[in-house]
């Protein structure tokens, strides 16, 4: 069975045990008055049970395109897309790993520091954040507060000790007719969250070319979403199974792009890069006393870093430059707030370490990257 399953007792693990037993009482009255009065749907919904707005309904009317990691039938369409460069296109294919996604936006601030153009981003679920913020314009030490603050787990996973909790209540439901999609999570209050620090923008208006990539649950295919509201493709691409509910965009339902395809090497190669630099933001395997898998949930962590570090080689070898910052310690849904610091730390030494290997590869290309770069940390892609 796929490692990616045992998500949801992997979550359970990661909340504070102090919190959980200084909160219990309160959490057990709440989760009684919930299953009374509120459906359990509705607390990952930031606005009311009975007001909340068609976009917020599992079959969304919006129509976000789609292709096939391998090239499919489909036409991408970026209608702000700049005119093809006469030097060679450099792609980024940023991957998954949740709160160790602050570790690309270090990546991103010693590539905008190096004058290293990026002209188009793929990313798998965290990665699709990260990289759709940079590509809407977002400067990148607003970025960096995200994680610096915690938003990022606060806003995708809301109150987790209430909201498992009250997971009977929602078993009890499906026995009289409600029957949602699996998972803990609808991500709605996520989706809220991203439209607003977004202006609710479309991909279409990115002056950079970028793909959020979502795994289709039907057919297990790697796709790419490339069109339509940012926030709907990045809630697919982050939709990790049994923790998120899957996301049905028209007649498709979609998941975590990491499920089978966690750093997205092939899609930005498809989409046009002639040279990709991958960031790979997992943990990397290493040597460990056996008796740390006696701990409970040890094997379930085990088992998610074997089968990612597996999937993300396949990736790495097929990309022109790989980084690969040391996030060892931070957990895929991490609470600490010292985790930020320490991923974008992690981003900004890995890349570093690499700028000279880039800048000789890109020079042999043609490349140049003396001039000073229109990108930086301070300001938006032009």
């Amino acid at each position: 069975m796929p490692a990616t399953y045992h998500l949801r007792l992997y979550f359970y693990l990661q909340i504070p045990k102090v919190k959980i037993m200084r909160k219990l009482c309160l959490v057990v009255v709440c989760a009684a008055l919930l299953a009374c009065y509120i459906p359990a749907q509705a607390l990952d919904n930031p606005d009311s049970a009975v007001e909340s707005s068609p976009s917020q309904t599992e079959t969304s009317g919006q129509s976000n395109s789609e292709v096939d990691s391998t090239g499919g039938t489909e036409q991408e369409v970026f209608k702000n897309n700049r005119s093809r460069s006469k030097r060679p296109r450099i792609g980024l294919a940023l991957g998954g790993g949740g709160s160790r996604g602050a570790a690309h936006v270090g990546v991103l601030k010693v590539l905008a520091e190096e004058n290293i153009p990026i002209d188009m981003i793929a990313g798998t679920s965290i990665g699709s954040v990260v990289g759709g913020f940079y590509a809407a314009g977002k400067p990148l030490d607003e970025i960096a507060e995200i994680f610096l603050k915690n938003k990022f787990t606060k806003e995708f996973t809301p109150m987790p000790a209430l909201r498992i909790a009250t997971e009977p209540a929602e078993l009890m439901l499906r026995l009289v007719g409600y029957k949602p999609y699996d998972g803990l999570y609808y991500g709605w209050k996520f989706r809220k969250f991203v439209s607003k620090q977004l202006d609710n923008k479309q991909i279409e208006q990115l002056s950079i070319p970028y793909a959020a990539v979502v795994t289709d649950v039907v057919t297990g295919k790697s796709r790419r979403l490339t069109s339509g509201d940012m926030a709907l493709a990045m809630q697919a691409s982050t939709a990790v199974p049994g923790l998120k509910k899957p996301v049905q965009i028209g007649e498709k339902l979609y998941c975590d792009g990491g499920l089978i395809n966690n750093v997205p090497v092939n899609h930005v190669r498809e989409m046009g890069a002639d040279f990709v630099i991958a960031v790979d933001i997992d943990e990397k395997l290493k040597e460990e006393p056996l008796t740390k898998f006696k701990g409970l949930g040890s094997m379930a962590r085990q088992a998610l870093r074997i089968q990612l570090a597996t999937l993300d080689e396949l990736s790495d070898e097929k990309a022109d430059f790989y980084i690969h910052p040391d996030t060892t310690g931070i957990n895929l849904v991490s609470f600490k707030k010292s985790d930020g610091a320490h991923g974008i730390k992690a981003g900004e030494i890995a890349a570093r370490r690499a700028i000279p290997e880039i800048k000789k590869k890109l020079e042999a290309l043609g490349i140049r990257t003396e001039q000073p770069s229109t990108l930086s940390s301070t300001t938006t892609p032009k």
